[in-house]
């Protein structure tokens, strides 16, 4: 099991303590839709703040799962529950591992359900 893994299986479970652990102190995460946190007790803010909000993960499936030396990207589907409302969509995240903890993470997501192509644009 790679950070990465460790990190989305701490999402997963909705626990703030195991997620922070997966990252370093310095470690830099840009979200799909925009937010940037700076250090572990930014992450440890932005988790707190989701589980007061009543957000939690309904469910993060990896698709796929590479490592290139310190990189590890992965390919997933998130299903979440934020606003009174489930939501899911695909993405993938590129992250730098450092001593076995996540350094730098950054998430691409979907903007759209993916589709057959027959010659028109939705």
């Amino acid at each position: 099991m790679s950070a990465l893994t460790d990190y989305i299986e701490a999402w997963r479970t909705n626990d703030t303590d195991r997620i922070v652990a997966t990252v370093t102190d310095d470690v830099v995460i840009t979200e799909s839709f925009g937010p940037v946190y700076y250090g572990r007790e930014r992450v440890r803010e932005r988790c707190e703040k989701w589980n007061e909000e009543g957000s939690r993960v309904l469910d993060w499936t990896i698709t796929r799962e590479f490592r290139a030396g310190d990189l590890l990207m992965a390919e997933w589907r998130f299903e979440y529950h934020q606003h009174g409302q489930d939501q899911a969509f695909l993405g993938a995240t590129i992250a730098r591992e450092r001593d076995g903890r996540i350094a730098e993470l950054r998430e691409y997501a979907g903007t759209d359900d993916l589709y057959t192509w027959e010659g028109e644009w939705r």
